[in-house]
């Protein structure tokens, strides 16, 4: 396996103990155990927690704003932004590894520079939400429901009938705003 992979890798499963044991157990030396290799393996990639959790939060807004860029390439009309965030969400909420990533935003409020990268990027939208075309009242609503599917993965409380059913809102919010372009 190469290099990236393996952090990769260790992304996902240091993702995997804050989720299933909690933060505290997060040690480089329980990550390695559960990686089976070295604690030098560990440290080859991450010089520490800090950085190990800085990385992991990196990797969730890199993903989420690839997905965002992804949704905004093929929409048309106003509300781009907006409808895009909504979408990238839900993409997220269907992709279980990306469930795991998503314990460590609440996990990563102890980490003071991942805080810093959250309130930086979440600045950034915020601008975004505001310069998109639309009502700004729409332009909200859509925004609350998309962060109140976050608090539902991050906290996994979601059946497959409620994950459609929020789905199908979303979707149904998303084409109103687009017919309000027509």
């Amino acid at each position: 396996m190469n290099q990236i992979n393996k952090k990769q890798e260790l992304l996902s499963l240091a993702a995997k103990i804050i989720q299933e044991d909690g933060m505290h157990k997060l040690t480089m030396d329980y990550l390695a155990k559960k990686a089976n290799i070295t604690k030098g393996g560990v440290l080859y990639h991450f010089n520490n927690k800090e950085t190990l959790i800085k990385k992991m939060n990196e990797m969730v807004i890199e993903e989420f704003e690839t997905a965002i860029e992804y949704h905004i390439s093929m929409l048309s009309g106003s509300y781009k932004f907006t409808r895009a965030y909504a979408m990238a969400t839900l993409d997220c909420l269907r992709e279980s590894n990306n469930t795991q990533l998503t314990a460590v935003l609440i996990s990563s409020r102890e980490d003071k520079n991942s805080l810093k990268l959250w309130k930086d990027v979440t600045q950034t939208w915020q601008e975004r939400f505001a310069l998109d075309e639309g009502n700004p009242d729409e332009i909200l609503k859509l925004r609350l429901i998309s962060d109140g599917l976050w608090f539902s993965i991050m906290y996994e409380y979601l059946d497959m009938e409620q994950m459609q059913q929020m789905e199908r809102i979303v979707f149904e919010i998303c084409n109103s705003l687009n017919q309000e372009n027509k």
